[in-house]
């Protein structure tokens, strides 16, 4: 949140995707149909958070852009810092349906402490632990997606995004209904419903999913493994191939996975700047009313389900590296678009833009990483986790510094570019020795060499 199972070559991969019913089957199955609506409700907590956060910090906190940067910069240090051990026990559990209610727990006692927190320190030590614990689910939950698609012997690629859309659907009524909320009651029963969609989730999660084990590890990732279920060590014995499973994961990872990991963290960076940074340049700088924001990102959500559901399909016959290079080309001109966008008509229009470029670029590198780092997919689902979560990290303090000093609209050109240097880096990765030929080489069409 891979392309292929990881105990199969590429070859016997293809030959599975050809000879399965189609992926959208399963998607509506009695399994699948759990998952699809905790995915949902995880989606509609995450837009309430997303699309008020920093109004809240801003309107009833009363802070300024630096105090509101530097808090969802603290909230990426303890992201990351919790996200990767959590990768490791997902991979030791029996299954993941106790960590994603965990996670779905945490996030509602979060809701519940901006509900009721008005002081700025309190609110960031509370919520950014609070918080980044429920951000855990996300990855969560698309690692159980893959292993349930794995485990039924059904196109990975394609069921995972059937399930992103799901998602994406939350996000279409999700900001809407956040701020109608918001600017009928408060703050204070908006965040009260967003702890019973992430009480919900978290019942759902652990009551409704089936168990489904854990497939076996890629042929060779043994020193990734020691992260894995196979470590039951404990005390020192055990510390020490932690430090050893952390050590060999980063040196199994081919230069061009390092250079996925790094656009990874650009776009996660330009996503969530856009995110922090909307609500406050349509209601701060354009003085606007607040609900706008909602529709504009219930019309981005919208937009996203279907051309993320026409990706699934086209991904693997395009190369994935070449769907990813169109998407940052398109945020690029989308963020040079936006500061000259000074109503709603130009802003709800460029939400086509806007929707394109997202619904690639926050699907296809998980499932691209996941299908080339070694271990587990709770690891690799972690590892794509780590880079995005520290995106949050430099997002807030890039996004603070840049508001403070030019303004919100501003925060835009500085999206743009970090877009481009995005685009800049996948050509390299692409260039790479090695590149994954499911992956799309850039270099070489059709190119069919072997991962690292």
């Amino acid at each position: 949140m891979v392309d292929t199972p990881h105990d199969i070559p590429v070859p016997e991969a293809t030959a599975l995707r050809e000879h399965s019913p189609p992926g959208p089957r399963l998607s509506l199955s009695r399994e699948a149909a759990p998952l699809a609506g905790t995915i949902g409700l995880y989606g509609a907590t995450s837009a309430f958070l997303a699309a008020t956060t920093s109004l809240f910090l801003a309107d009833a906190v009363r802070v300024g852009p630096l105090l509101i940067g530097f808090f969802f910069t603290w909230r990426g240090v303890v992201a990351v810092a919790t996200n990767q051990p959590a990768g490791r026990l997902s991979d030791r559990l029996p299954d993941r349906r106790l960590l994603i209610a965990v996670a779905c727990v945490a996030g509602a006692l979060g809701s519940l402490g901006l509900a009721v927190l008005r002081n700025y320190v309190a609110v960031l030590v509370t919520e950014t632990v609070f918080l980044s614990v429920g951000g855990l689910g996300f990855t969560q939950m698309f690692a159980y997606a893959n292993e349930l698609a794995q485990a039924r012997g059904r196109p990975v690629t394609e069921f995972m995004t059937w399930m992103r859309s799901v998602f994406s659907a939350a996000w279409v009524i999700g900001p809407p209904a956040a701020l109608f909320l918001l600017t009928r009651f408060g703050f204070g029963p908006l965040y009260l419903a967003t702890a019973g969609l992430s009480l919900g989730c978290a019942a759902l999660a652990y009551w409704g999913l089936r168990r489904v084990p854990a497939p076996p590890q890629k042929a060779g990732a043994a020193g990734a493994g020691d992260m894995g279920a196979g470590d039951t060590s404990t005390g020192d014995t055990g510390r020490r191939r932690r430090g050893r499973g952390l050590r060999a994961l980063a040196q199994a990872l081919p230069r061009r996975t390092w250079l996925l990991l790094c656009v990874v963290v650009a776009l996660g960076v330009v996503n969530q700047m856009y995110a922090i940074d909307i609500a406050l340049y349509i209601t701060k700088d354009l003085h606007l009313g607040a609900q706008l924001v909602g529709w504009i990102a219930g019309v981005s959500a919208a937009l996203e389900i279907p051309i993320m559901i026409m990706v699934g399909r086209v991904a693997d016959r395009l190369g994935k590296r070449r769907v990813l290079l169109a998407a940052t080309v398109g945020a690029t001109a989308f963020f040079c678009l936006m500061p000259l966008a000074k109503s709603a008509a130009p802003l709800l229009a460029l939400q086509v833009l806007n929707a394109a470029w997202v619904a690639v670029a926050m699907s296809l590198p998980m499932i691209m990483l996941q299908e080339e780092a070694p271990g587990g997919a709770g690891s690799s689902s972690a590892l794509y986790s780590s880079a995005f979560m520290s995106a949050s990290l430099l997002a807030g303090a890039i996004t603070g510094v840049t508001a403070a000093a030019v303004g919100y609209g501003g925060v835009f050109w500085a999206c743009a570019a970090l877009a481009a240097v995005a685009g800049g880096l996948l050509l390299a990765s692409s260039a790479s020795p090695g590149s994954s030929g499911s992956s799309g080489s850039l270099v070489s069409p059709g190119s069919s060499a072997s991962p690292g």
